[in-house]
């Protein structure tokens, strides 16, 4: 399974903790030039980031992925879905709180983007954070 980047990962501890400091759920929409971000503690050992959009009245996932926090505090996507292009990927299901990963070359791509993003909300949400 490929992890996400030390980078990401910093990233992904502070969109965590500030979650947790919320009751496990936070909308960061600190900057109206981008779209918020809704962050969910789902499980003891995962989170979603979401970015929502609207398109005749329903929300769209712009992307919502989903990670897995092993018990070194690494983070492994697992679950990607953007609505407006009509992609949901499931790669992984977690058993007895371990991941599972069903297919490594997707969740391999995943995590690709996944570094990606993760640099962009820093940018666009976590400036004064």
């Amino acid at each position: 399974m490929k992890k996400v980047n030390k980078e990401s990962k910093v990233i992904l501890d502070k969109l965590w903790e500030l979650a947790e400091k919320n009751e496990g759920y936070l909308k960061l929409d600190n900057n109206p030039s981008y779209m918020s971000l809704s962050i969910e503690i789902i499980e003891k050992t995962v989170i979603s980031l979401c970015h929502y959009g609207e398109q005749n009245g329903d929300l769209m996932r712009d992307p919502e992925m989903i990670f897995w926090k092993d018990t070194n505090n690494e983070y492994f996507s697992f679950y990607f879905r953007n609505d407006y292009v009509g992609v949901e990927e499931i790669i992984g299901e977690i058993v007895d709180d371990v991941l599972n990963v069903t297919d490594h070359k997707r969740q391999s791509h995943q995590t690709k983007f996944a570094d990606i993003w993760l640099v962009n909300i820093k940018y666009q949400q976590l400036q004064d954070k």
